[in-house]
């Protein structure tokens, strides 16, 4: 996974090297809902009925992205992502402690953008969507590395897998301030992916953010 990360690096770094028209940082809030339900273990139970989950997760979030330009107000935007998802904390019925499942993720977009700039070019909206990877870094959460009573429904409910995919809109607005624009970003992502690890266990994510940053020309 650490080389698949590099590679993704690289070839961002290839893409802001070559042929990019704009260069954005940006830093704001990601807050992602997690659905969860099971299927039957052929047990008498549910996991699910043993457990008590906050399933929402508030992080900060970081991008480093660039727009390529197509023509006609028509932009290629891909770029990396850092932000954590996963479950808040996970309480098993019969003992009187929790675990979190906190998940960090580096993320690949690709998007394809249109960004409108008003006449006097200062004041431009977009909006842009495609598909978003993102990939776990970071050690085991503590729930899956569990060993207490229990054991077995945190790390169910902590256990993630390497990859999320997910659908990705984003809708701003720029302002020109200075060699480039300032930026506001509003963020949608929904999950395509189950989530977890455990074979009986389905999770997919919900995700609003918002952001703020800086837009250079080069």
């Amino acid at each position: 996974m650490s080389r698949f990360l590099l590679s993704l690096v690289l070839f961002f770094i290839s893409i802001v090297t070559f042929g990019q028209n704009q260069i954005r940082i940006s830093g704001g809030v990601l807050s992602t809902n997690t659905t969860v339900s099971e299927y039957s273990r052929g047990l008498t139970y549910f996991y699910l009925d043993s457990v008590n989950l906050d399933s929402r997760v508030t992080s900060p979030a970081l991008n480093i992205d660039v727009d390529i330009d197509l023509g006609k107000r028509l932009f290629v935007n891909t770029g990396l992502s850092y932000a954590t998802k996963g479950i808040s904390s996970i309480n098993y019925s019969k003992v009187d402690y929790y675990y979190a499942a906190r998940q960090e993720y580096i993320g690949l977009k690709i998007n394809l953008k249109y960004h409108y700039k008003f006449n006097d070019e200062k004041l431009g909206v977009y909006l842009s969507a495609g598909g978003k990877a993102d990939f776990t870094v970071g050690g085991p959460t503590s729930a899956e590395i569990a060993v207490l009573d229990g054991a077995q429904y945190f790390q169910a409910f902590g256990t993630f897998k390497q990859v999320d995919f997910s659908l990705l809109t984003i809708v701003g607005m720029s302002y020109k301030l200075g060699p480039g624009d300032i930026i506001l970003d509003l963020i949608f992502q929904n999950g395509l992916s189950d989530i977890f690890e455990d074979q009986f266990i389905v999770g997919r994510t919900f995700s609003i953010g918002a952001g703020i940053g800086y837009s250079l020309y080069l």
